[in-house]
């Protein structure tokens, strides 16, 4: 029996950039390619998304930043061009309407999971949100399509304590700061540092009431796999278990791969794999649900065989006892990958962040 929802509509692939453009319509179809030839699309419960309100939207950007997107798509549509939203995001005709839906996803997808018995959900969707602030466009993307997600757990089904964990390359900064004051979210961020868009140190670790609810974890590049898996048992899982969340959502980039021109910090598909069974883990053990949001992958074939990983693994019986062979991947590759110039290894990294942060975690002491 299907254990996962994924949430997909062609409509995602409206959403046009420029001819060469990483972030491009081919992602979606190459995942929705991989899905298919393996048969896997046959195990899953597919659900439609559909378009968030102004309402659900308000929740978390600002009246004056939705009309000036409002403004760009009638713009894009009138011109039958691309409009420049910031220097590496820009808004097609059918952009604005592609990013609400996208948004919109979110919604559905908790919804799906509420009184049913599945157990996860997955967005494949775009354009991706975890740069998009309050009142600005950034990396991509328009809409923080997480952080509507989370409000609106919040604000409709009244859950209290509700967990986001980022393992894009790229530190979710526009997640940060809309949640940098608020310890009803807990923001933990995988990511390679220093690396654009130069946030995500560990000493930023939220404000008033949210003091220590901002949790980054700035990692070396060529951190790999058993870096990776280092940094989430030492700190993430014992943090999540002590936080307790009531929902967890997942910004899940992939552009960390081994094979991705954006990142350097050379994960397999077999280590998203194993992240995706550490998260299950954690979910089980908290009693909590999980939803992904596609956000980064820029290499078609790593992007869909590691999202292929992470869905199968979310919807087998037992994920702790599932083979983690992915693809032409071995065991062999849960090894760290070193490089000279790095200012710290990575069990000195972690090991500052978790000094850093047993001061609000008893589990980090």
């Amino acid at each position: 029996m299907s254990k996962l929802v994924l949430v997909r509509d062609d409509k995602f692939q409206d959403h046009i950039t420029p001819e060469m453009h990483p972030e491009s319509p081919k992602r979606l179809v190459a995942i929705d390619e991989a899905l298919k030839s393996s048969q896997f699309i046959n195990q899953l419960k597919e659900a439609q998304p559909r378009l968030a309100s102004d309402d659900d939207l308000a929740r978390v950007h600002k009246e004056s930043y939705i009309e000036q997107l409002i403004g760009a798509s009638n713009e894009a549509q009138q011109s039958a061009k691309l409009v420049t939203i910031d220097g590496d995001t820009c808004m097609s005709a059918n952009s604005l309407a592609t990013a609400k839906l996208a948004a919109g996803a979110g919604l559905v997808a908790i919804d799906s999971m509420q009184q049913s018995a599945f157990t996860s959900s997955f967005v494949a969707a775009r354009p991706p949100g975890h740069h998009a602030s309050a009142d600005k466009a950034m990396g991509f993307c328009l809409f923080n399509n997480i952080a509507v997600a989370a409000r609106y757990a919040q604000q409709t089904l009244g859950m209290k304590r509700i967990l986001i964990i980022d393992w894009d390359v790229h530190h979710g900064n526009g997640t940060q700061a809309l949640f940098y004051k608020d310890p009803s979210v807990l923001f933990i961020s995988l990511h390679q540092y220093p690396f654009w868009p130069n946030t995500g140190w560990f000493t930023e670790d939220g404000a008033d009431e949210g003091k220590g609810y901002t949790i980054n974890i700035p990692l070396p590049r060529g951190t790999a796999d058993r870096g990776y898996v280092a940094a989430w048992d030492q700190i993430v899982k014992p943090v999540a278990l002590e936080y307790q969340p009531e929902l967890i959502l997942v910004s899940a980039g992939y552009d960390a791969h081994q094979s991705d021109p954006m990142g350097e910090m050379e994960i397999s598909s077999l280590g998203f794999a194993v992240l995706s069974q550490r998260l299950a883990e954690v979910a089980k053990e908290t009693n909590a649900k999980v939803t992904c949001f596609l956000e980064g992958g820029y290499d078609t074939q790593a992007l869909s065989e590691s999202v292929l990983a992470t869905m199968q693994v979310l919807n087998a019986d037992d994920p702790a006892n599932l083979s983690l062979r992915v693809g032409s991947v071995s065991q062999e590759r849960l090894e760290p990958v070193t490089f000279d110039d790095n200012p710290y290894v990575v069990e000195e990294r972690v090991a500052d962040v978790k000094n850093h942060f047993k001061e609000y975690w008893k589990s980090l002491k």
